[in-house]
């Protein structure tokens, strides 16, 4: 054994899931930010948390919704869903501008996703530059013709599950 960096740590849990944090925007559009710092946290009560950098503008609009929806979307949404992770929502309606097809009642989320949870608040952690969001899953929806895309090796390169 040998001691290694938090970077070489990750590089060797891969697969990682790629996950998008889909959150209402004042205009009632929606606004998707890839994420990979998520996890399960409880299964009675459903509970899952993610991490999200204090300053991004996903972080201000959970922080102030108190509400999101992770998803993990689908292949026919790759492409789109890194471009996703190159400019903030702020600057546009990224779903608008890579034409992601949404649906959902309560939060909007791609259409070609395989898993969506969708989540309240129920907690806020300070951790380092980031905020990590414990989240009460409400409802869990699954789509089993999606399949979902993940990272692995040292230059993330995209594959399917």
């Amino acid at each position: 054994m040998r001691k290694v960096t938090i970077t070489e740590a990750l590089e060797n849990t891969v697969p990682q899931p790629i996950a998008l944090i889909c959150t209402p925007r004042p205009d009632s559009s929606t606004n998707l930010a890839p994420v990979a710092w998520w996890t399960y946290l409880e299964s009675e009560p459903p509970m899952i948390g993610f991490s999200m950098a204090k300053e991004s503008y996903t972080c201000e609009l959970v922080s102030n919704s108190g509400t999101a929806a992770l998803c993990l979307p689908g292949e026919h949404i790759a492409d789109k869903v890194l471009k996703c992770g190159s400019i903030s929502g702020r600057d546009m309606d990224k779903a608008t501008e890579y034409s992601i097809e949404l649906t959902g009642e309560s939060i909007k989320y791609p259409i070609h996703s395989k898993l969506v949870f969708v989540c309240s608040v129920s907690q806020k952690v300070s951790v380092g530059d980031c905020v990590f969001f414990v989240c009460d899953i409400k409802e869990i929806l699954l789509d089993e013709n999606q399949r979902h895309i993940y990272t692995f090796g040292e230059s993330q390169q995209l594959g399917t599950i």
